[in-house]
């Protein structure tokens, strides 16, 4: 059965709300500890993106405005932007704090809150979101047109299907990321341990260009189309590159598997963006942004050591402290970074570093590329289900050989 939104939240007992507008919230009741305030630019991909930049509201300020903390099952979509992302909210973020680029829909109990986030996710749905926004120069979203959205309500047990389906799927990406997030957390510790981040000032050291090349060349002509990373694919938070794309190859960085790519622009360095290359085919060459700093080891053994130096805080606030230009468009040198001072550590450490990096890459890798394959059967049963043309018992078996 087909109908609005606006509709069946009436008839179930859900709501919509939009984020506090104007004097409700002012900038000087945000905070760097507290709640979570979540805006457009924290809903992804059917989740939450929280980083070290993300706002937050004090526990008094969400007491006081009570009305616009998240509850577990709600839904929440971008309200200016991006107004095709929706993510649900779990459990774990029971309690954060609804920001005014954000609206929020609360569904009845009776109905399957689950379901409802995946629809939201579905083709049919963003485009529905993308073509009724309104705005000229920037698309924007309110309670009345969203009500207007229309909306698949099949029987309960059929959407608890569906979400048990395609929940399935998910878990499986959810319990990748969290091994990469642990190899990831276990190579951050041993870096620190291996003291190479350290400067030396009563003893010998090195220096960055000692190790590794700094955008080195790349010896073979690039033509036609390539694998194209732009900035929006280069992770904040995690180490390797999930997503990219093709272009003709043109101007930009150029890289290669066991690359380490560093953001060098502000605000893009400030919020720790760098990836580990290692996504492309054999003697594939990669094209990047023109804002990139490439980092190559010498040693291919070291080749993830560039990623863990940059997400040291010596390194950081060095990077930080050397950028130059103008107010919002400073930029790193690759000079300066070629000149960075490391301590000097012993080659059967560094070795052992590179051997316990090189096998925990592995198994990320192996984690990385069957949660691309989960995310693909998944996004291509969501329409097949919401459409009927496939049944939850075929999607079931789908599913099953899948994970």
């Amino acid at each position: 059965m087909m109908t609005k939104l606006g509709i069946l939240l009436d008839e179930t007992g859900g709501s919509i709300k939009t984020g506090p507008f104007g004097t409700a919230l002012k900038a000087a009741e945000y905070s760097e500890n507290g709640v979570p305030l979540i805006s457009v630019g924290e809903i992804g991909d059917g989740r939450l993106s929280i980083g070290k930049k993300t706002p937050r509201v004090s526990e008094e300020t969400t007491e006081r405005l009570s009305e616009y903390l998240l509850w577990r099952g709600d839904v929440v979509i971008g309200r200016k932007g991006a107004v095709e992302r929706s993510a649900l909210i779990n459990e774990d973020q029971d309690g954060y704090f609804l920001g005014s680029d954000g609206m929020r829909v609360r569904f009845g109990d009776s109905i399957n809150s689950t379901f409802m986030a995946y629809q939201f996710r579905s083709d049919a749905v963003r485009r529905w979101l993308i073509s009724h926004a309104s705005g000229t120069t920037m698309a924007s979203m309110n309670q009345a047109i969203l009500s207007k959205l229309p909306i698949l309500v099949p029987p309960n047990r059929t959407q608890q299907a569906i979400a048990e389906v395609l929940g399935a799927l998910d878990d499986k990406i959810a319990a990748n990321e969290r091994l990469s997030s642990g190899a990831q957390s276990l190579l951050q510790e041993h870096f620190a341990m291996l003291g190479l981040d350290r400067f030396a000032d009563t003893g010998p050291f090195l220096t960055v260009n000692d190790l590794f090349e700094v955008n080195p060349r790349t010896s073979r002509k690039v033509t036609g189309q390539s694998p194209y990373l732009g900035m929006k694919d280069l992770p904040d938070t995690s180490m390797t590159v999930s997503s990219w794309s093709t272009r003709e190859a043109k101007s930009g960085a150029r890289f290669v598997n066991g690359d380490v790519l560093l953001a060098r622009i502000t605000p893009c360095l400030e919020n720790g963006k760098a990836g580990y290359v290692d996504f492309l085919e054999n003697a594939e060459i990669g094209i990047g942004s023109t804002e990139f700093i490439v980092v190559r080891a010498r040693d291919p053994l070291l080749s993830v050591v560039p990623f863990f130096l940059t997400k040291s805080e010596r390194f950081r606030d060095f990077a930080i402290r050397h950028m130059q230009g103008t107010s919002g468009r400073q930029r790193l040198a690759a000079s300066d970074v070629a000149g960075y001072q490391l301590a000097e550590v012993e080659d059967e450490r560094l070795n052992r570093f590179g051997e316990l990096s090189t096998s925990l890459l592995e198994r990320v890798r192996t984690a990385v590329a069957e949660s691309q394959g989960l995310a693909h059967t998944r996004d291509e049963l969501l329409p097949l289900l919401m459409s009927g043309k496939i049944s939850v018992k075929d999607a079931e078996k789908v599913v099953s050989d899948a994970v």
